[in-house]
């Protein structure tokens, strides 16, 4: 079953703020989404921003195929342009399972930088984007470095 890192620009969306505060959200797939399928690991990855830095910060699951929808009012609040026109695109429907807290840290890009299989990501080589395809060893890379985080 495929993984996949979704990158998210606190500088557009509250990325921290939705994943410690929603249940569920929405998230625009603009490549690979004949690929995706229910039941996919997603792990959510939050651009450098006002000096914080990159990295995983929540993994989630697809609960709903990727269709053309309009993102819900509860995700759109999260948006820091409350102008920004919310418009019928390609999304999935994410459930977010686990994000990170002071005691349960993030995976930053500079961990990620130091791992001969995670420094390979796409999110890492080549960031201008949204959805990126992990390798089954990166999956697995990620999936274990993100479980020691979380105990």
């Amino acid at each position: 079953m495929p993984s996949w890192i979704f990158q998210g620009n606190p500088a557009t969306f509250r990325i921290d703020d939705a994943v410690r505060e929603l249940e569920k959200t929405t998230w625009l797939v603009k490549k690979n989404g004949r690929k995706m399928r229910l039941g996919d690991t997603v792990f959510l990855w939050r651009s450098e921003h006002n000096g914080n830095p990159a990295g995983v910060i929540a993994k989630s699951v697809m609960v709903y195929t990727v269709t053309p929808m309009f993102s819900p009012p509860g995700v759109v609040a999260y948006w820091t342009d409350p102008t920004m026109e919310n418009t019928r695109l390609d999304r999935v429907e994410l459930q977010i399972l686990e994000y990170c807290t002071d005691e349960k840290p993030m995976i930053e890009r500079k961990d990620v930088l130091e791992d001969d299989v995670l420094c390979e990501m796409l999110v890492v080589r080549q960031p201008n984007g949204t959805n990126f395809e992990l390798s089954e060893t990166q999956a697995e890379v990620l999936e274990s470095l993100w479980s020691r985080n979380q105990e």
